[in-house]
Formats: C-alpha cells, sequence, structure tokens
C-alpha cells in the first residue's frame, strides 16, 4: 500500500513538474553547399517555459554568460526523411529574457546540420506539457517545421521567414485586441499566416481561441476573450515564391506558438503603455558583425495614476538592458537602455519586440526594433543581385577618379537622410575615402539610369580596394526594403593599382645625367604603360612606368630619389604660367628691338646719308648741331619738307624721326 501511495506521489510530481511549456519558434535556412551533395542548415530555434522549470534560474547576471541552458529534447525528423537522417538536433538555448511577474523564461539559439541536397521534410519539436489552459487544459504540444533543400530559379537557395512574438500577451476580457504578427523574410519573399493544424503542427489544441480572426494576407490576429485564464495560439507561417504561387507550392513552414493570459478589471481605463521612441518602430538598424548598438526605450503610460512596472519582452542572443527608470523631465515617461552586440552567427534580421505593463495591469501593443546585421548571403541590394554593370573594375591607374553604375530600368532619387558611398582599403577594410550622397550632389549624380561617383584621390600604387554603399543609397533604410539595403561584399566592386617601376632621364646643353632608383618592387602581371613627359626650352625630362602583374622581385641601384607624379591641376597650372611667361617675353622682346633697330639704324644710318648727300656744304666749317631722336610710342611718320635752298640742302627730306636742330 505505502509502495502505491508513493508511486502515485511519484507519478503527480512527474506530471505537474512537465506543465512547464510556452512556446516555440522554429526557422531555418541553407548556409552553404557543405559538398557537391550536400547543404550546411541552420536552425535557429526561440523556446520560453515556466519561469523555475530549470535551474539555476535566469536573472539580468547570467543572461551576459549566455546561461542557464534552457530546455530538454530534440527536433525529430518525421516525414519524407532524407537517409541517415533521424535528429537535427537539441533544443537546448541560452536564456536570454525572462519575466517573474509573468513567470516565463526564454532563450534562443542555433545548430548547423548536414543534408543532402533536393529534400523536402518535415521535423518536429513534441512533448507533454502545456500548463492549464482555458481550452485544451493539459495538452500535448508539437511545432512542425518543413525545410526544402531546392535551389529556386534565381540559382539561391531559401532562407525561411523569421517569426518574432513575444511569449505572452495580457489581455482585458472582453476587449477587442488586434495583434500583428511580426514576420521578417530575409528574401523578401511573399508570404501568408495560417492557423495550424493536426497533431503535428499543434498537438491536441483544438480550438484553443475561439471566435478569433486571422487575415492570412496582412498577417493580423484579431481577438476578444470572453473568460479569464490561459490561451494559446499556434500558427503556421509559409512563404511563397511569387504573390501568384498557388498555396500548396510554397518553400517552408515555419510554427510560431505563444500565450494570451486574460484577465478582468473594473479599471475603465484599458490602454497599455505607448512606445514614443528614441527610434520609430520597426526601424531597420544596419549593423557590421561584432560591433555594440545603443539606444534608448521610452514607454509612456496612458492611464491617469499609472506607471509602467515591467517590460516583455523578446530578445535576440548579446541583447542586455538596464533597469526601468522614470524619466526625469517626464514622470508619464519611462525608460531604459539597450545594448546589442551583433555576432557574426546572426547575420541577417533579428527582430527586438518588446511591450509595457502598467501598474493596472494593462500591456501596451508591441513594438519592435530590426537588427540588420550585415553579410553578402543575406543582403538583397537590387544593384547586387542583378550583378549591374559598373565600371571601371580591376587594374586601373592611381588617377582614375569617374565611377559608373547602371540601375537598369530603375530611376532612384537622392535621399534625404545622410548616407555614405565609401572607398575602402581591402588589406583593413578601411575608409580612404567616402561621399555623402546628400551633400555631395555634384560628385554623386542620380541619372535616369546610373549612378555617376566622381573621386578626388591618388590611390595607392600596390593597393587594393572596393567600393561599399552604406544602407539608404537608393531608399530610405528605414524602409526596410530590397533597395535600402547596402552593398558591403569586397568583391562586387573591386579595383587595384599596380606597383610602379620608375626611371627618370634628365637631357640639358651641358650635361646629361641618369638617375635610378633603389626599389624592391612587386611586379603585377597585365602589363600597362603610362608615359608622362614635361618640357621646358632649355631641359626635357621623360618619366616612364612600366607595371606588371606577376610576384617577380627587382633591384634597381638607387642615386636619387625622383619626384612625385604632378596631379591634373599642378599640370594645368604650368601651362598656364609657360603661356604668360611666353606671352610677357615676347612683348619685351619686340619692344626692345624696335628701341635699338629705330636707334641704330635709323638715326645713325639716315642722318649720315643726310648730311654726305648736302651739295657744297663743308662739314668742318658749319656750327656744331645737337641732334635729338625722339622715337612715336605709336609709330605714327613724321614728314619734314624742306624749303627750295641753294644746293646746301635737299630740296626735299622724309623721315619717320622727328628731329629737332638747336643753335
Amino acid at each position: 500500500m505505502w509502495i502505491d501511495i508513493v508511486l502515485l506521489f511519484i507519478i503527480i510530481i512527474d506530471h505537474a513538474s512537465t506543465k512547464h511549456y510556452r512556446g516555440s519558434m522554429i526557422s531555418w535556412r541553407v548556409l552553404n553547399e557543405s559538398s557537391s551533395t550536400n547543404v550546411l542548415i541552420e536552425i535557429l530555434q526561440r523556446h520560453a517555459w515556466k519561469y523555475d522549470a530549470y535551474t539555476p534560474v535566469c536573472t539580468g547576471l547570467t543572461i551576459p554568460n549566455r546561461l542557464p541552458l534552457l530546455g530538454a529534447g530534440s527536433i525529430k525528423c518525421v516525414s519524407t526523411c532524407p537517409t541517415g537522417l533521424s535528429t537535427l538536433g537539441s533544443v537546448q538555448v541560452p536564456c536570454t529574457g525572462y519575466s517573474i511577474s509573468e513567470q516565463y523564461a526564454a532563450g534562443e539559439g542555433r545548430f548547423t546540420f548536414n543534408v543532402r541536397k533536393n529534400a523536402s521534410f518535415v521535423a518536429t519539436f513534441s512533448d507533454k506539457g502545456w500548463f492549464l489552459l482555458v481550452y485544451s487544459a493539459d495538452a500535448d504540444w508539437s511545432v512542425a517545421v518543413q525545410i526544402q533543400t531546392y535551389k529556386r530559379p534565381s540559382g539561391r537557395y531559401n532562407n525561411a521567414p523569421v517569426v518574432t512574438m513575444l511569449p505572452i500577451y495580457i489581455l482585458r476580457r472582453l476587449k477587442t485586441y488586434v495583434l500583428k504578427i511580426n514576420v521578417a523574410d530575409n528574401d523578401f519573399d511573399p508570404y501568408q499566416c495560417l492557423w495550424s493544424n493536426g497533431t503535428r503542427q499543434c498537438g491536441n489544441l483544438t480550438d484553443n481561441i475561439p471566435g478569433a480572426t486571422l487575415n492570412e494576407t496582412s498577417c493580423y490576429l484579431t481577438f476578444t476573450p470572453n473568460i479569464s485564464g490561459y490561451y494559446a495560439v499556434a500558427l503556421t507561417i509559409v512563404d511563397y515564391e511569387t504573390p501568384t504561387s498557388p498555396p500548396s507550392s510554397y518553400l517552408s513552414q515555419v510554427p510560431i506558438q505563444f500565450v494570451f493570459r486574460v484577465y478582468d478589471s473594473p479599471n475603465p481605463c484599458w490602454t497599455g503603455p505607448l512606445y514614443v521612441g528614441d527610434l520609430l518602430a520597426d526601424k531597420c538598424i544596419y549593423l557590421t558583425a561584432n560591433t555594440t548598438f545603443k539606444t534608448r526605450i521610452r514607454l509612456q503610460v496612458q492611464c491617469p495614476k499609472s506607471n509602467v512596472t515591467s517590460i516583455i519582452s523578446v530578445n535576440p542572443p548579446g541583447l542586455t538592458n538596464t533597469e526601468l527608470v522614470t524619466d526625469p523631465f517626464d514622470p508619464t515617461i519611462f525608460i531604459y537602455f539597450i545594448y546589442y552586440f551583433a555576432s557574426a552567427d546572426q547575420y541577417g534580421q533579428n527582430l527586438y519586440c518588446f511591450s509595457g505593463v502598467d501598474s493596472i495591469g494593462n500591456q501596451g501593443a508591441s513594438a519592435c526594433l530590426r537588427f540588420i546585421i550585415e553579410s553578402p548571403s543575406v543582403l538583397m541590394n537590387p544593384l547586387y543581385t542583378q550583378n549591374m554593370t559598373r565600371f571601371p573594375m580591376g587594374t586601373v591607374t592611381s588617377v582614375t577618379s569617374i565611377w559608373t553604375i547602371f540601375t537598369g530600368n530603375d530611376e532612384y532619387m537622392r535621399p534625404s537622410i545622410e548616407s555614405y558611398i565609401r572607398f575602402k582599403r581591402l588589406s583593413d577594410n578601411a575608409d580612404v575615402f567616402r561621399l555623402n550622397v546628400v551633400t555631395e550632389t555634384t560628385n554623386v549624380l542620380y541619372l535616369s539610369d546610373r549612378l555617376v561617383i566622381t573621386s578626388n584621390v591618388l590611390w595607392t600604387p600596390g593597393e587594393q580596394y572596393y567600393i561599399y554603399f552604406d544602407s539608404g543609397i537608393l531608399a530610405l533604410a528605414s524602409t526596410c526594403t530590397k533597395s535600402s539595403m547596402p552593398i558591403v561584399d569586397s568583391t562586387f566592386w573591386p579595383f587595384d593599382i599596380p606597383y610602379e617601376t620608375t626611371s627618370s632621364t634628365t637631357t640639358s646643353t651641358s650635361t646629361t645625367s641618369v638617375t635610378s632608383t633603389l626599389r624592391i618592387r612587386t611586379i603585377p602581371s597585365q602589363r600597362t604603360i603610362v608615359t608622362r613627359t614635361t618640357t621646358t626650352s632649355m631641359t626635357t625630362s621623360t618619366l616612364t612606368t612600366v607595371t606588371e602583374a606577376s610576384t617577380t622581385t627587382i633591384t634597381i641601384l638607387s642615386a636619387k630619389k625622383i619626384a612625385a607624379h604632378l596631379t591634373i591641376s599642378e599640370i594645368i597650372a604650368i601651362i598656364i604660367g609657360s603661356g604668360l611667361f611666353l606671352i610677357i617675353s615676347s612683348k619685351l622682346l619686340i619692344y626692345f628691338l624696335r628701341y635699338y633697330v629705330i636707334k641704330t639704324i635709323v638715326l645713325h644710318y639716315g642722318l649720315e646719308k643726310q648730311i654726305s648727300s648736302s651739295n657744297g656744304i663743308d662739314l668742318l666749317s658749319q656750327p656744331t648741331h645737337q641732334y635729338k631722336l625722339a622715337t612715336n610710342k605709336r609709330a605714327q611718320n613724321y614728314t619734314y619738307h624742306g624749303n627750295n635752298r641753294s644746293n646746301s640742302e635737299p630740296s626735299s627730306i622724309s623721315k619717320t624721326v622727328l628731329i629737332d636742330m638747336d643753335d
């Protein structure tokens, strides 16, 4: 008898301990082709449990250490399983969030497994232990995910949608609520939200939320509860190739299950705290892997004499928060800060969804922030996915400054929020040059079928670079559209500057010198010859640059370091200066020629001829005369006509000079 009592007690304890399940979400994506026949699948899973079901319990101190681990069991293949695949992996995940008042702890984690290509199968996580529900009390649970490893017409594998819902929603009895199902599809595929059906998708939950309606296209759930207590919601999200794809041709099935808690209250105010900033709800925030993002969350109470008492949230791993405090400038607003470390394995969309609960018991509408960790495999910018024509690429000269990318049939408008096109050095991913597309209206041209970018930097020989587009170059980043996404792939628009082998020869009228430079160069493979010649009136200098692309090392003896390349502005300045010098020199030369020719030839020669031609005049017997020569600046001709005299003076003298004779 005592044995029977003990056994019965053990059974009761065991049965009670299993009533700890609070809901799940399971999604997946193909990471890569692990072999010629297999692909590597990553499972993203999220599960919620009764707060003290696993010890040690989850606290703000344990979460940064990814502890405790929650859950037990595994995800198992149950339908059309590929050969050799039975168990996909464990459901145990680190705790990422909890609520003592609502008695739940939730966690999120990932694992990978290999499976053959061109497979389609269903896997489930199921067991006993939903806690007491208004309907389907003590129900078994089951969540089912369908995975397909076929390539799509685009040549890419599918990424299943990710669904992010709070573990629990607190509703007032007899009040109507409209709840948004938060879905993120990294492929931007059309999707639908459906009620889960059958024991495989939802265990033995049957008609668990009577009277609720679900808009399958917009994914809004409407519910007016009549009875206080707990309700379990079980939905399945499917995605399609196109909006017109047949309902049965879905690419994947993703389960989401969560809880409603319905309560009654005589308080007439039933509007919960609202999110009022700092960021816009559903805003896409693009992050580089291994960086930390910080922002402030502000919640405002809507009922008089109430305050925010707790936060219900679903957190991606790496997110922590400070304590909730009252805003010092507004007693109706309550604030806390979040810190999110973007891990490289979380690339794609990661949603942080949250809501506040006030002192009356009202839960506000949930809001989400979408953290997108940048990776080429999930960034769907159309210029990138369509591999649009862009040039120049590959090996270019060190003075290349014009860059063009075609946009096809789409014309994009210049954004109004700061965003940059960056020229990055490949060796350390550092920005060498960047352009703010909002303010650089002359250096970034948005034309009807292309973007034209102008840089003004002298590229370093031997370096490799690539062009990087921030989010928001084609459309506002906050819109979370394909066009708003960045282009971060270093192989999309790369270019390199070849090494230079240089020699200089200087020739003058008196000496000739040859100078070489002692350098160790790595010579690239594709030959490019650039010749620049500078000429002056006395010296000719020729600089020849030969570049190749192999890894041969050469040594040249050095006696003198050659000058750096002249820039375009320096060349223009030299040309203008040379022109001005020639003009001034020519005018001075003309002036002196005119002066000395007139003085030496016209004066001396002309006067001697005049004097010697005079008849019968004894030069020695004549008084001394002074001759003054005045030259007219405007080259006017003056003519002196003599009177009819005796043979001592010529009858007519015509001169191009003015002669004054003084006794």
